[in-house]
């Protein structure tokens, strides 16, 4: 009897212990793989992952441009980027919902800038010194010729032209961006 008991009570134990592993199991957070971009948020149908080399193979929203910036201390300057054009991307690796209105991108360090769906979807953002000039919104990989190192954290930058001349556009330029969320 007591033989029996201890057995019942090991079983038990065991499958607790199995349960509590399986259900801990099933909440842990997915991860992305390392380098990669996450596209999640409410108004997605499912979250996606994007590596360096899925951009790379992008051929037909490639975007390679001079594109212009001014900060918040009045600096102005060219900088060439290589990059995929944002709402290609989007287009490509996400089903979005009908209530998709807000996309929000955030950097490794937390630095979070928010873009209605229509300012992704633009391609006439602008350049103040060259009125000809016109550009999308681009997630870059390669600036001025040399591509960012992962070692410098998430190797991916948003790159944003000028909605209108005298428009303060580098704060919006996010470094190492690693989650596009889309509510």
């Amino acid at each position: 009897m007591h033989h029996a008991c201890i057995c019942r009570k090991t079983i038990v134990i065991f499958l607790l212990s199995l349960l509590i592993f399986t259900v801990s199991g099933c909440s842990s957070k997915e991860e992305p793989p390392r380098g990669a971009i996450v596209i999640e948020g409410d108004a997605v149908e499912r979250k996606a992952y994007v590596t360096l080399d899925e951009l790379k193979s992008m051929d037909e929203g490639l975007v390679e441009a001079d594109y212009f910036s001014i900060n918040s201390y009045g600096t102005k300057e060219y900088t060439h980027f290589k990059g995929v054009w944002i709402w290609y991307l989007l287009k490509e690796k996400v089903k979005l919902k009908e209530k998709a209105s807000k996309v929000t991108f955030i950097a490794e360090d937390g630095y979070t800038v928010e873009f209605t769906l229509d300012d992704v979807k633009r391609d006439n953002y602008i350049d103040e010194q060259n009125p000809e000039a016109r550009y999308k919104m681009i997630l870059a990989w390669e600036e001025n010729g040399k591509e960012f190192n992962p070692a410098n954290g998430n190797p991916f930058q948003l790159v944003v032209g000028q909605r209108k001349p005298g428009d303060v556009n580098k704060p919006y330029w996010v470094r190492n961006v690693k989650t596009i969320r889309i509510d």
